[in-house]
């Protein structure tokens, strides 16, 4: 008796399993990656970066940019298509941006931009997340199980809590919230780019303008979750939501 097909790739089952178990590994690469030394690696298929990795990375499996710390082939190189997945959205901005470009220096404003935009990659990357877009004054980043883990909706918000912390001097907001959505490479045949797409997007950045100044707003679904305790619940009225929407924000700031 045969084993088990597998699916066939860029397959909408194939999307599935790759976003919710993470990249398999096949062939020569399952044995020979793990084995090879040299950290940092690809989280996904281990490929390692400096050494002999460097070799490896001229045929792809450099650094991707999405999230460097993963692969070329795990992350940008995916094929066209995608599927319907539990991910948790995270959405950083800047709060009255009008505001700041009004009443700050055009270099200054850059200057604070740029070190917003870097520390929040980098606190996003080291909690496993995909960099989605940059949009302006904000950082759009996704969770999927299959890149952060069973535990993504935590990786969000650990990630969130971080990024509130380091800036004093910046007013910032985070937002949180989780569900299904599609998730996949989608854009014209000649540029691809991975990204979430839904109702659960579309909600997570209604929900930033109820983020205050170094506050979190997290949707109900991620605060039961998580079990959080102690935040101030919200009911909103969000554009396109026929009821109001259930939302908790920390009393605190971070």
């Amino acid at each position: 008796m045969g084993g088990v097909s597998k699916p066939v790739k860029g397959s909408e089952e194939w999307w599935v399993d790759y976003l919710t178990h993470g990249h398999q590994l096949e062939g020569m690469a399952r044995w020979l990656f793990p084995k090879l030394p040299s950290a940092p690696r690809c989280k996904i298929c281990k490929v390692p970066f400096n050494g002999f990795g460097k070799i490896f990375s001229r045929f792809g499996w450099g650094p991707s940019r999405k999230n460097p710390k993963m692969c070329g082939f795990c992350s940008d190189r995916l094929p066209i298509g995608g599927a319907d997945v539990e991910v948790a959205i995270l959405v950083v901005d800047v709060r009255g941006y009008t505001t700041l470009s009004e009443t700050m220096k055009p270099t200054e404003l850059v200057a604070k931009l740029n070190a917003f935009f870097n520390t929040s990659t980098d606190i996003l990357m080291h909690h496993d997340a995909l960099i989605d877009k940059y949009l302006g004054d904000a950082v759009q980043a996704l969770f999927l199980p299959g890149v952060a883990g069973e535990s993504y909706l935590r990786c969000a918000f650990e990630a969130g809590s971080q990024i509130l912390s380091r800036f004093k001097d910046l007013p910032i907001g985070v937002t949180i919230h989780s569900g299904v959505c599609y998730v996949g490479n989608v854009g014209s045949d000649h540029i691809v780019d991975l990204t979430a797409m839904g109702d659960v997007v579309n909600t997570t950045h209604r929900l930033q303008s109820a983020a205050s100044e170094g506050s979190m707003v997290v949707s109900s679904t991620v605060y039961d979750h998580l079990k959080l305790e102690g935040w101030e619940k919200l009911d909103l009225e969000l554009k396109g939501k026929a009821e109001s929407f259930s939302a908790y924000q920390s009393k605190n700031r971070f």
